[in-house]
């Protein structure tokens, strides 16, 4: 009897010693005004329902008395060893973070790394599905770890979407993805100076012959008032997103992000539709006019094209595309506007602007468990840690409580930036999307966001009207690893020849004259094929889904 009594004392004392597992996987890692006491005793609070209702299953029993080194590779050059949200999960977990950061040449050291017997135990996000699909015997299937990791149980109940990203057919769950949460619908949205168009005394332009008078007016009447013919009408960044051709939908025909359109199930491209070629004769209009920056397909550098619309001493741009209002116009942006939808004239009726699923993930392989880890029972319980609540603003925004804070009532706030704004502060004290979470539904709406980042939900709520159906949007797919590789071959040849296509029209015109041969081309260099494996991957999602 008395053997029985020590023993149940030694296991109780074990417990209470956080020798066991990594404490409570949901509770606060922070020590804010909510903590009370050691980590150690934030694990072995009982009296909580909460805490152990979201705690490691009680059944699974792994000694984390001694601690163990985890070796981490991630792209960045942050110093990850002074980030408070990693500390407090190594001390929480009894593990000691390696981390080894490589901030330029990532490409290459990840290709050196898979090809030898040195691998690290986890990747953070760097890694590809092609590297998994074409590796998958260098990964740990974490379907049969889920045990140790209720958060990414609960995150794959919650968003069916981060399941399937993360299964690779017969391997098994070889990634877990990141979900940041807070996702506008769309991609971009477009903008026109207000104060240009208040001194001149115009109306905001409702279709595209109204918008080029605007940007006629624009060259033409000093609206920056500096005396200088300095405006430049339209402009957008080359390497960003849509650009000019989210002006598609003008006429009721947009595509997702990547120029896949779909209608009534059949998949195609953008770049083949009556539409594409409408808005580039239009854009070709323009230019020959001169209202488009005539170095809009030379400037490559994203931030070079950007100081154009948001630096000098007066406003230069008077019309442009981009993520929001505030990353594209900087210090100027209080004198634009996001222009809603235009129409290609009064006959349209149904004007559409393009966005994504409303079930995304932001980065589909963002943790990656290699078969070199030696501790992967610990390594899942340190995974699920980073699939918690607490980690998640955290990862993406900075550590609490100096970025977030969580509140008495359980909500959270995402803090004002200071003397910077909150994309530039994120890049210097958090992984962002380098590195996996999961922003819940419910911890979204749980959560105040400042007001730079609310400013973007906020215009993309200007586009609300114009969210073309579900079934209009291509939903995220997978591929099998020999249509992988021959969709990234056929791709790569086929959008060079696009983009340098659109470039030479809208410089120089000829698009009636050459439509038909650049359809030609188009088929000899396998747009058939590439249309086919996006048919047949949309069409097994469609049917996994029913």
């Amino acid at each position: 009897m008395k053997k029985r009594i020590i023993a149940l004392i030694l296991l109780i004392t074990l417990f209470a010693c956080g020798a066991f597992g990594c404490g409570n996987s949901s509770g606060d890692m922070d020590e804010d005004k909510n903590s009370s006491g050691s980590m150690a005793e934030e694990g072995a609070d009982v009296e909580k329902p909460e805490t152990v209702e979201d705690n490691t299953p009680s059944e699974v029993s792994v000694d984390t008395s001694e601690t163990v080194q985890l070796r981490i590779m991630v792209q960045t050059g942050l110093d990850l060893d002074t980030l408070p949200m990693f500390q407090r999960i190594e001390e929480k977990c009894n593990v000691d973070f390696v981390w080894d950061s490589v901030e330029s040449g990532y490409s290459e050291k990840k290709a050196v790394v898979l090809a030898s017997n040195d691998l690290p135990d986890i990747f953070f996000a760097g890694l590809t599905e092609d590297d998994i699909v074409a590796n998958p015997e260098l990964f740990v299937d974490f379907s049969t770890l889920m045990e140790y990791a209720p958060n990414v149980e609960k995150m794959f109940e919650e968003v069916p979407l981060t399941k399937y990203v993360s299964t690779y057919g017969d391997n098994g769950v070889l990634s877990l993805p990141q979900v940041t949460g807070f996702n506008p619908k769309s991609w971009e949205v477009m903008m026109i100076n207000k104060n240009w168009l208040d001194k001149l005394g115009l109306e905001v332009p409702t279709t595209l012959d109204e918008l080029e008078e605007v940007l006629k007016a624009f060259k033409e009447k000093d609206p920056n008032g500096n005396g200088k013919a300095d405006e430049i009408p339209m402009d957008w960044p080359c390497e960003y997103g849509h650009g000019p051709y989210c002006l598609t939908g003008a006429y009721g025909f947009v595509d997702d992000k990547n120029k896949i359109t779909l209608q009534d199930g059949k998949v195609d491209f953008l770049y083949t539709t009556e539409e594409y070629k409408k808005v580039t004769a239009y854009l070709q209009n323009l230019y020959a006019q001169g209202l488009i920056n005539p170095e809009v397909f030379t400037t490559t550098d994203y931030s070079v094209a950007n100081a154009l619309s948001g630096e000098g001493d007066v406003a230069r741009v008077g019309f442009t595309f981009g993520w929001s209002v505030e990353g594209r116009a900087g210090k100027f942006m209080d004198e634009y506007i996001v222009l809603p939808q235009l129409k290609a004239d009064e006959s349209v009726t149904n004007p559409l602007w393009a966005c994504g699923p409303t079930e995304r993930v932001n980065t589909s392989v963002a943790c990656v468990l290699s078969k070199s880890c030696k501790n992967p029972e610990r390594a899942m319980m340190v995974i699920n840690e980073f699939y918690s609540e607490d980690f998640a603003l955290q990862e993406y925004y900075g550590s609490s409580p100096e970025f977030v804070e969580k509140q008495e009532d359980g909500s959270w706030i995402v803090k004002e930036p200071i003397n910077e704004t909150i994309e530039e502060q994120k890049l210097k004290n958090a992984l962002v999307n380098r590195g996996p979470c999961y922003t819940s539904p419910d911890l979204e709406s749980r959560t105040t966001l400042p007001a730079e980042l609310q400013s973007r939900l906020d215009q993309d709520n200007v586009y609300a009207d114009f969210w073309p159906a579900d079934d209009q949007i291509f939903p995220t797919v997978k591929f099998d690893n020999e249509a992988l590789e021959e969709l990234t071959y056929l791709k790569a040849d086929i959008d060079k020849y696009v983009d340098q296509k659109s470039a030479e029209w809208v410089v120089n015109g000829g698009i009636d004259e050459e439509w038909d041969g650049y359809l030609e081309q188009l088929q000899k260099m396998g747009i058939d094929r590439m249309r086919e494996i996006y048919q047949d991957a949309y069409d097994k999602r469609i049917a996994e889904t029913q």
